[in-house]
Parts: structure tokens; C-alpha cells; sequence
């Protein structure tokens, strides 16, 4: 039951990414949706990488600062709506699987063992 609280608490933090723009001298404040090995991930927004991202805690949760250029920012961006369409594409790529349409060969060679077995028992026997 412990464990279940920990996990649960951990969903329950308000993890903010804060991207600062250094040309343009602007940032952008988004709710964090995920933060695997190596990467801080806004869903559709933005993916950083997690090294490059200065750590501070707060009493709401961990803010993750990202300095960066108008040019990685961009591609940042680009990365995590590639990757959520490729994820989409995936899901929706589905097929349900083919079922086998003849008999297979081993299952014939014995059901027609199985009845010659039969006629030759019936002729020796009678």
C-alpha cells in the first residue's frame, strides 16, 4: 500500500517546464506530462533534454528551466509534434490479425491416417 502511495504522489506533483528564448528575451510556462531517462516531454509542445535543464524544486513541484536559442526552441517543438504524429500513426495503423484460412497439412495427414486406420481395423476384423 505504501508503494501505491509513492507512485501516486509522484503523478500528483506540478512539474513545470520554463523555456527561455535568449534572443527574444521571452519564455513560455507549460505543465510537464512526462519525464523519462533522458528527457523532459510537454505532450505536442516540446521535448527537452533533461541535461541541458537547470533543476530547482518548489513547494508545487520541480521546475525544469530550459535556456535556449529562438532555433532550438523551434526544433524542440518540431521533435515533440513529430513524435506525438508518429505515435498517433501507430495506434491508428492497427489490423487485427489474419486468421488461417486452410487446413494445415499436418492435421490433414493425420485425420486421413486416422481413417484408413479405421477401414483397415473394419475389413481385418470382419
Amino acid at each position: 500500500m505504501g508503494l501505491l502511495k509513492k507512485e501516486n504522489d509522484l503523478l500528483d506533483t506540478n512539474d513545470l517546464l520554463i523555456v527561455f528564448d535568449d534572443e527574444k528575451r521571452t519564455s513560455d510556462i507549460n505543465a510537464v506530462t512526462a519525464v523519462d531517462g533522458d528527457a523532459v516531454i510537454v505532450a505536442g509542445l516540446y521535448k527537452v533534454p533533461l541535461q541541458d535543464c537547470e533543476i530547482t524544486n518548489s513547494k508545487e513541484g520541480r521546475n525544469f528551466f530550459y535556456r535556449a536559442p529562438s532555433r532550438s526552441i523551434t526544433e524542440t517543438e518540431r521533435l515533440a509534434q513529430l513524435e506525438m504524429n508518429e505515435v498517433l500513426k501507430q495506434i491508428t495503423a492497427y489490423e487485427k490479425p489474419i486468421p488461417p484460412t486452410s487446413m494445415d497439412w499436418t492435421k490433414g495427414l493425420l485425420i486421413g491416417l486416422i481413417f484408413m486406420a479405421f477401414i483397415v481395423l473394419g475389413i481385418v476384423a470382419a
